[in-house]
């Protein structure tokens, strides 16, 4: 299995990124409302995400995968609930069945990832949508990301100037709104 170099300590990550992190799940959370789902957080790091739905009263179930087993270990001493799970994975070759989790996100860790590979996974292992954020200083990226998704399901971008990462929401269910209220969104067919 492959190490991906990361920048931060698992220790720092969240005094760094933190706040940052936040602002995207609340942006999507909030909007999408997934209370009682099953959720696959591809890239999980130390466990932000599951902290954050615990804290916002979500009674599903929560996976987070990585591939940095410390990460992994740290989310797991950390950030543990009884519907939270951690698994030490590939997002390139992800260890369940298809159509297994109503959603997967993948927050901020597209860039490092054989983008074509990933996002076929997620697509592979969700049923009705998917979550992804790419970095706004790797702009190099968004239209090759956006080919990608696209080949899934109908992809909606969400502007967001507190976000400095570029947000896609993909439907798998063709019958799906993908309408939000609350944010300003670009469709994209």
């Amino acid at each position: 299995m492959n190490e991906l170099f990361y920048d931060v300590p698992a220790e720092g990550y969240r005094e760094l990124y933190g706040e940052e992190q936040i602002v995207k799940y609340r942006l999507v959370f909030n909007n999408i409302g997934l209370r009682a789902s099953r959720v696959l957080d591809i890239g999980c790091g130390i466990g932000l995400l599951a902290e954050y739905l615990g804290n916002s009263g979500f009674d599903g179930l929560y996976v987070g995968v990585d591939i940095d087993s410390y990460r992994v270990k740290y989310a797991r001493k950390n950030y543990r609930v009884h519907s939270i799970e951690y698994v030490v994975a590939d997002a390139q070759n992800l260890p369940f069945r298809d159509k297994c989790f109503h959603v997967s996100v993948s927050f901020t860790v597209i860039h490092l990832l054989h983008m074509e590979r990933a996002v076929k996974e997620a697509a592979r292992t969700s049923r009705h949508l998917m979550v992804f954020t790419l970095l706004k200083k790797r702009e190099d990226l968004k239209e090759r990301l956006l080919r990608e998704i696209q080949k899934t399901g109908r992809v909606v971008e969400i502007r967001n100037l507190q976000s400095r990462d570029h947000l896609f929401l993909v439907s798998l269910d063709q019958k799906r709104n993908l309408y939000y209220p609350s944010t300003r969104i670009d469709l994209r067919t």
